[in-house]
């Protein structure tokens, strides 16, 4: 996977700007429109999840009146931490398709023929 570069100039975008709008990057070389790939997007998740997991069986077992609480916590702060920290390191950006998607429906009150 390519770190954070431009596809279309090779440029190095920001790991902040990458965070921060994945669905809508700019190239601050080129001014392309940018976003995460596919793949880049799903590797993320199953590696939060992952973590999520991994953090709630170990602090689970705990007692008391919390003792439910701390794996969920935890879970939700291992999942708000990995995928980021994956996405800082490994994020491959690809050229935002310029039209947007098409609706898959028709819309409301229009019969397909």
């Amino acid at each position: 996977m390519a770190n954070r570069n431009c596809p279309m100039c090779f440029g190095k975008v920001p790991r902040a700007a990458v965070l921060a709008r994945s669905a809508a990057v700019d190239c601050p070389h080129c001014g392309r429109g940018l976003e995460l790939s596919r793949p880049s997007r799903l590797l993320a998740s199953l590696l939060g999840l992952l973590g999520a997991w991994f953090a709630f069986h170990y602090t689970s077992g705990g007692r008391g009146p919390l003792g439910w609480a701390v794996p969920l916590v935890a879970s939700i702060l291992a999942f708000g931490v990995v995928s980021p920290v994956f996405l800082m390191l490994h994020a491959d950006l690809v050229v935002r398709p310029e039209g947007g998607a098409e609706p898959l429906t028709a819309a409301p009150g229009h019969a397909p023929h």
